[in-house]
C-alpha cells in the first residue's frame, strides 16, 4: 500500500474567533508536511471549552486524534486523555535542551507534551491616542479615569469572567490559586482581590467584556483606552491598529506587581498514540514543528513566540518596540501550574466569577470552594 494512502494523522487545535490567527500557520505547516513526507496531517479546530471537554472524555470517546496542540496546563489531563509519555530519544533527536520549557509540559513527573511555542502571558495593550505612554500603576489609571469616562471611553478593561484574566489581580495581592498542591481559593488574598476588582468596576475604572469578541472590538474602535489581554492576540491587534497599538507591563496595584501566568503551547498524544504503528510519523511531525524554518513561520507570520532559541534571538534583534516589550513581559510572568487539580480550580473560579457583579466577595469564594471540593469528590467516585 502506498504510504500516502496508508493512514492520516489527525490533530486537534483550539480556535478562539477572528483574533486567533495562529491556526493559519498550523494549517500551512500541516499542508507543507503532507506535501514533503506524503503523510496527510489533518487539523480539526474547535473552541477551547469543547477541546477541553473532548480531551477529558478520551477514555469513553469514539473518534480521537493522534495529536492535539494545546496550552501546557492540558498536559495535566494525562490520565483522563491517556497521553503517551514523550520518549527521551525525541529530545536528543531534535537537540531540544531547554529543560525549563520542556518541563512546562511535565505533569506528575511525566513528560506528556512537546512545547512548540511559549508565552500565553497577559500584558497591557493600550491605545497611544488615549494613553501616550503605558500607565505603570493602577493609581495612574484612576487619575485619568474620570476624564476618559466623560468622553465615553472605558479607561481599562479585561475579561473578568475568565479566571486566567483574573490571576494578575490575585497575584497583586499576594495570592495564588494553588498552595502545597491543593486549591487555595478561599484566602484573604482572594477576598482582597475580588473586592478590589468589584470596586474598580463599580467606579467605572475597569470594564469587563468577552475576551475574543467585544473586548477586542471596542478596543480597536477606540472605546476602551487599554486592555489586559493575552500575548496570543498581539498579531490580530497589530494588524488592526498599527501605530495606535502599544504594549506595556501590567500596572502595579498599591505598589505591588500584577503577575501574569505564562505557559507553553505544545503537542500531546492522546490514547497512547505514540505506542501505535504511527509513532515514528507523529514524532517526525513534532520535530518538523520545532525545526528552524517552521519556528520562523510562527514568529514572522503570526508574531508568536517560538521556543527555538536562535529564532527567538533573531526576532528580538529586529522586533518593533511594541513586540519587543511583549516578549520582555514574559520574563516577569510565573509559570502556570499544570497539576491535574488545576482543571478543578479553573472550573471553580469560573463559577465564582460569574457572580462578580451580583454577589459579595465572601459568597463568591464560598461558591468557588464548594465547587472545587464537589468536583474533586466526584472524580474519586
Amino acid at each position: 500500500m502506498n504510504k500516502q494512502t496508508a493512514y492520516q494523522l489527525n490533530i486537534w487545535h483550539e480556535f478562539d474567533g477572528k483574533g486567533d490567527t495562529s491556526i493559519e500557520v498550523l494549517e500551512q505547516l500541516c499542508r507543507a508536511y503532507t506535501s514533503e513526507f506524503g503523510v496527510p496531517v489533518i487539523p480539526e479546530v474547535m473552541n477551547i471549552s469543547i477541546l477541553t471537554a473532548r480531551l477529558q472524555q478520551i477514555k469513553t470517546a469514539g473518534a480521537i486524534p493522534q495529536m492535539a496542540l494545546v496550552p501546557a496546563d492540558m498536559a495535566g489531563y494525562g490520565e483522563a486523555a491517556m497521553y503517551s509519555e514523550i520518549p527521551e530519544k525525541f529530545w536528543s533527536m531534535t537537540g531540544f535542551s531547554d529543560l525549563d520549557i520542556r518541563y512546562s509540559m511535565r505533569s506528575n513527573g511525566r513528560q506528556y507534551g512537546i512545547p512548540i511555542l511559549k508565552g500565553n502571558h497577559l500584558v497591557l495593550y493600550f491605545n497611544s491616542e488615549i494613553y501616550p505612554e503605558a500607565p505603570s500603576s493602577w493609581e495612574a489609571i484612576e487619575q485619568q479615569a474620570e476624564a476618559l469616562v466623560a468622553k465615553g471611553i472605558v479607561p481599562v478593561a479585561s475579561d473578568l469572567a475568565d479566571p486566567y484574566y483574573f490571576i494578575p489581580f490575585l497575584t497583586a495581592f499576594g495570592g495564588w490559586p494553588l498552595k502545597e498542591g491543593k486549591p487555595n481559593l478561599a484566602s484573604f488574598e482572594m477576598d482582597t482581590a475580588l473586592r478590589f476588582v468589584q470596586r474598580q468596576v463599580a467606579q467605572e475604572v475597569l470594564g469587563s467584556f468577552h475576551g475574543s469578541t467585544e473586548l477586542l472590538d471596542r478596543f480597536i474602535a477606540g472605546e476602551i483606552g487599554a486592555i489586559i489581554c493575552g500575548e496570543w492576540i498581539y498579531n490580530y491587534l497589530d494588524l488592526q491598529m498599527r501605530d495606535r497599538l502599544l504594549v506595556g507591563a501590567l500596572p502595579a496595584i498599591n505598589g505591588n506587581p500584577a503577575v501574569s501566568m505564562a505557559s507553553s503551547i505544545g503537542l500531546v498524544f492522546p490514547q497512547q498514540s505514540l505506542e501505535s504503528e504511527q509513532a515514528d510519523e507523529l514524532l517526525s511531525f513534532a520535530a518538523y514543528l520545532l525545526n528552524e524554518s517552521s519556528q520562523m513561520e510562527w514568529a514572522e507570520q503570526v508574531q508568536r513566540i517560538p521556543v527555538h532559541s536562535r529564532v527567538l534571538d533573531d526576532i528580538r534583534a529586529t522586533a518593533s518596540p511594541a513586540r519587543a516589550k511583549l516578549i520582555t513581559c514574559l520574563e516577569n510572568a510565573r509559570n502556570m501550574p499544570i497539576e491535574p487539580v488545576m482543571r478543578n480550580i479553573w472550573d471553580a473560579m469560573a463559577v465564582g466569577l460569574q457572580h462578580l457583579s451580583d454577589e459579595d466577595a465572601g459568597r463568591i469564594m464560598r461558591l468557588m470552594k464548594e465547587h472545587v471540593n464537589s468536583s474533586i469528590i466526584q472524580q474519586t467516585l
